[in-house]
Parts: structure tokens; C-alpha cells; sequence
């Protein structure tokens, strides 16, 4: 359906749906061509709303525009829907077409074109509808497929076995490998941590600190169990553990726990005080190398 306002050589408008009936829900396209002189006038074009009356816009194409005998076309088609039953009418959208000379604006209308909305009709024959027939299924077989993808998991299995013990001998030794033993290392580095002033509180705190760490890392590399991050109460548990004499554990006691109040509370030992704490855990290291085993450290 289509309506044509005008005369020649003056503005018109056309509107076309493409049903006049829909079922609820359904969609109706609704197309408007304006055709008009080309040049001869500026165009206001409508603006359909996204909701109006018994109907909702369920989208709209942009204004296309063409040429056709000296004329310009200009053409929109929105899509749309209803969910009210009974026979409507589309709205009458209004386009403007202002003229380029001094001539009166024209107000043109789109038509109004009835629609009737309704049900799927209903099925009055009460007919029996037979069951549908057997239909034959095709069976695959995957277990190839299966067979197929266990062997390569086992093949990527294998060669990961495979990576795994071949880099396993080219490992970087263990931390506590060292070339001399560690009675030697920690004799090395008591030599080296003597040589420090003990009258500059920094070399100070670092040489009480060294000595804690010295004798850590003498009984980690002892037995290859690092309790390096060990406190001090640890520690002595530990070495009360391998049966040291009481003295031995007493003057080892002093002696790290010294080092914490350098480390913790800013004590500031002096020189012969430090000197003892030295010796102390030297004599221990001695003792522990040449008459006592390493025993396992417990969690």
C-alpha cells in the first residue's frame, strides 16, 4: 500500500508495508520514499519514536539517498512489531520540505496503514497427528581415537621422564657443596670477620651478626639441613639436642644472644666482650668438629 501527495515537479511521498497482517510478535516492514526536484528544496525528515502507539520500532536503516531523473530519492525502512492483538494503524510521521527560493514549507504525511494484529489460528480439525517414524542413527567408532591419544600422552609422558633424568645430572650442586668442609669454611670466615673494628658500631653490629650466621651455616652444611632461619632459642635446643657439655652451651648461649641485643636493641658490647662471644663460638664449632656428630636438626 502507498499513498502519493503532489504534483509534478513538487514533493512526494510514498509508504509501503510489506504485510497488512501479522501474528503477535511478527514483524511488518514499514517503508517511506520521499522524492522531490534535486536541489529545489532542504528536507526535514521524521523521527520515528522507539515506542508508540500498539507498536514498538525493532530497528530502522539509515536514510538512504539516490538520484533518479533530475529527481533525488530519499528512503527509510523501520521494522516493526506488536503484542496487541486487533487492527491498528501506523502513525502519520510528518516531512518537511523547505524550498530553496522563497516558497511556503511543505508539510507532507506519511499514510497511515492498518494493520491487524492477531493468534495462529486455531486447529478445529482435533485430527490425530501420527508419531514420527524411526530414524536411523549412525554410530562412530572412536576408539581409535582413543588408542591414538593414550599413546601419545604416553609418548609425551616418556620423553618428559626422559627430559627429567637428563637434566637432573647437569643440576647445579646444592647450596651447601662447597669445595673445602665446613669446618674449614667456618674457620676461613672467622679469620676474615676477626679482622673488622669493633670501635665503629656498624663494622660492630655486623661482626656479631657475622657470628651468628658463621655458626648457622657450619652446622647447615654439617648435615645438609639448613636452619638458617633458626632463632637463637632453636639453635640452642639444637645443640643441647647433640649432648654438648653444659658449659659449652651456657657460653654459646651468651654469646648469641649478645649478638640479638647488638641486632634487636642497639646494645653496644664492648671490645673484650666481643672478643669473648668470638672465641666462644670457635671453641663450640672445635668441639662440635673434632668430638661431637651432627645429629639430625628436628622441625
Amino acid at each position: 500500500m502507498f499513498s502519493h501527495v503532489g504534483l509534478s515537479q513538487t514533493p512526494s511521498v510514498k509508504t509501503f508495508v510489506d504485510k497488512n497482517e501479522i501474528l503477535i510478535g511478527e514483524q511488518v516492514k514499514y517503508k517511506v520514499t520521499a522524492t522531490f526536484p534535486a536541489g529545489a528544496y532542504k528536507v526535514s525528515w521524521f523521527t520515528a519514536p522507539d515506542s508508540m502507539a500498539h507498536f514498538e520500532v525493532v530497528d530502522k536503516t539509515k536514510i538512504d539517498t539516490a538520484s533518479e531523473n533530475n529527481n533525488t530519492v530519499l528512503q527509510q525502512t523501520i521494522t516493526l512489531t506488536s503484542f496487541d492483538s486487533g487492527m491498528w494503524h501506523t502513525p502519520a510521521f510528518i516531512i518537511n520540505f523547505d524550498p530553496v527560493k522563497d516558497d511556503s514549507t511543505l508539510h507532507l504525511l506519511t499514510d497511515s496503514v492498518p494493520v491487524t494484529v492477531g493468534y495462529a489460528p486455531a486447529d478445529t480439525t482435533n485430527r490425530l497427528r501420527d508419531i514420527k517414524p524411526i530414524i536411523d542413527v549412525t554410530v562412530k567408532d572412536y576408539s581409535w581415537y582413543y588408542i591414538a591419544g593414550a599413546v601419545v600422552l604416553l609418548l609425551i609422558a616418556a620423553w618428559l621422564l626422559w627430559r627429567y633424568f637428563k637434566n637432573r645430572k647437569k643440576q647445579i650442586p646444592p647450596a651447601f657443596d662447597s669445595k673445602i668442609s665446613p669446618y674449614d669454611e667456618a674457620m676461613q670466615q672467622l679469620e676474615k670477620l676477626k679482622q673488622l673494628n669493633l670501635q665503629n658500631p656498624a663494622t660492630l653490629k655486623q661482626y656479631h651478626a657475622g657470628l651468628s650466621e658463621i655458626f648457622k651455616w657450619y652446622i647447615s652444611r654439617s648435615k645438609g639441613v639448613s636452619i638458617m632461619n633458626k632463632t637463637t632459642g632453636d639453635v640452642l635446643v639444637y645443640i643441647k639436642d647433640n649432648q654438648l657439655p653444659q658449659q659449652y652451651i651456657t657460653d654459646t648461649a651468651t654469646a648469641l644472644r649478645c649478638g640479638d641485643a647488638v641486632k634487636f636493641a642497639k646494645y653496644m658490647p664492648g671490645t673484650s666482650e666481643s672478643e669473648v662471644c668470638f672465641t666462644v663460638i670457635k671453641s663450640t664449632i672445635n668441639f662440635m668438629h673434632t668430638d661431637k656428630p651432627i645429629n639430625q636438626l628436628t622441625n
